[in-house]
C-alpha cells in the first residue's frame, strides 16, 4: 500500500489527539500550579480594589457626601416658608419663625440628612427660650430645585444669612451647624463681622480628613471637589465657638472635635457620653441643647 496523502496524515494526528482526549488525558496541575493560581488572583484582587474605589469616589462622591431629600418642606403653625432668589437665580425656600422682639435670632444648617422641615422640633425649643429661628435649607433639599455642591451650598448659605439680616435687623447673630452644616458654617463665619456665637455640632476638620479615615490607601486628597475645609477656617471666626460632640460617634470622631476646639481662638467643647450623631439632634436625654442654651445665655447678649 502506498504513501497516505499528507492529508490523511494530519487527520490521522487530530484523530490520535481526540482519542487521547476521550481516554481522559488531561494537562497536569499540581498543588503547587493551584497554590500559584490562588495567589495571583488575590494579588489581582486586592490591586484592583483601590481602582475600583477611586473610581466610585470619582463618580459618585456627591451620592455619598449629599443625600438629598426630595420632600417638599412646609410651614408648621407658627412658621413661614419664604422663598428668595439666590445669585445664580434659584428658587430656594427654607423656614422661619419669629422670636421675643430684639432677642437673638439662631440660622441653623442641617446635616446631609433629611432636610429643614426634619429640624422644627429642635426650632420650637429655640422658640420657647426667646429666640427667633431661621431652619436653612439647601439646593437639592426639601423639594429646591437643583443638585448641591460645595460651592452651591455655600451660595444658598449666604443669600439665607442676608434674608436673615434683612428680616431681623439689628438681633445677635448664632450661626448653628449640624455635621455637615459645619462646614457650612465655619465658611460663612470667617472674616465676618457682627456673628454673636457659632454652635458646631458633631463637626468634622474636612470631608478629605474623613474620607482618608475611611479609606486609608486611596488618594483621597487628589479625588475629593468637596472638601468643607473647617479646621482652616476657624481661626478667622472671631466669635465664641460651641463644640457639641459624641465620644462614640462613628461618622465624625469625637477626634476631630478635640481638634476644631483646639483651633478656634474662643473654644468650648462639650463631649457627650454615647455615639448621637448628630450630638444634640438625636441626643434623647437632651443634655446637649442644655449645654447650647447655657452657652447662648452666657454668651450672646439680648
Amino acid at each position: 500500500m502506498g504513501p497516505a496523502p499528507a492529508g490523511r496524515r494530519v487527520s490521522g494526528f487530530l484523530s490520535h489527539g481526540a482519542a487521547l482526549a476521550g481516554r481522559g488525558a488531561r494537562p497536569q496541575i499540581t498543588g503547587h500550579d493551584r497554590a500559584m493560581r490562588h495567589v495571583l488572583t488575590a494579588i489581582a484582587i486586592v490591586a484592583g480594589l483601590p481602582l475600583l474605589l477611586v473610581g466610585a469616589l470619582w463618580a459618585g462622591q456627591e451620592r455619598l457626601i449629599f443625600l438629598t431629600d426630595p420632600r417638599v418642606i412646609a410651614a408648621p403653625p407658627g412658621w413661614e416658608r419664604p422663598v428668595i432668589r439666590t445669585a445664580d437665580g434659584l428658587e430656594l425656600a427654607f423656614l422661619a419663625m419669629e422670636g421675643r422682639p430684639r432677642a437673638p435670632v439662631v440660622l441653623h444648617f442641617h446635616g446631609n440628612g433629611g432636610n429643614a422641615e426634619d429640624r422644627v422640633g429642635l426650632g420650637f425649643a429655640l422658640n420657647r427660650a426667646g429666640y427667633s429661628v431661621v431652619l436653612a435649607e439647601y439646593r437639592g433639599y426639601g423639594g429646591n430645585p437643583s443638585r448641591p455642591g460645595e460651592e452651591a451650598i455655600a451660595a444658598d448659605a449666604a443669600a439665607i444669612l442676608a434674608w436673615t439680616v434683612a428680616r431681623f435687623p439689628d438681633r445677635p447673630l448664632v450661626l448653628w451647624g449640624e455635621s455637615l452644616g459645619t462646614g457650612v458654617v465655619t465658611r460663612l463665619a470667617e472674616n465676618r463681622p457682627g456673628i454673636a456665637a457659632v454652635v458646631l455640632e458633631s463637626p468634622f476638620t474636612s470631608v478629605a480628613d474623613l474620607a482618608r479615615g475611611m479609606y486609608p490607601v486611596v488618594p483621597t486628597d487628589w479625588l475629593l471637589r468637596h472638601r468643607f475645609e473647617s479646621l482652616s477656617r476657624l481661626p478667622g471666626v472671631a466669635a465664641p465657638v460651641l463644640v457639641v460632640a459624641s465620644a462614640q460617634d462613628r461618622i465624625t470622631p469625637a477626634d476631630h472635635a478635640r481638634r476644631m476646639v483646639e483651633a478656634a481662638r474662643d473654644g468650648r467643647l462639650v463631649m457627650l457620653p454615647g455615639g448621637a450623631h448628630p450630638a444634640v439632634l438625636n441626643d434623647a436625654g437632651g443634655q446637649g441643647l442644655n449645654e447650647v442654651m447655657l452657652f447662648l445665655r452666657e454668651r450672646v447678649r439680648n
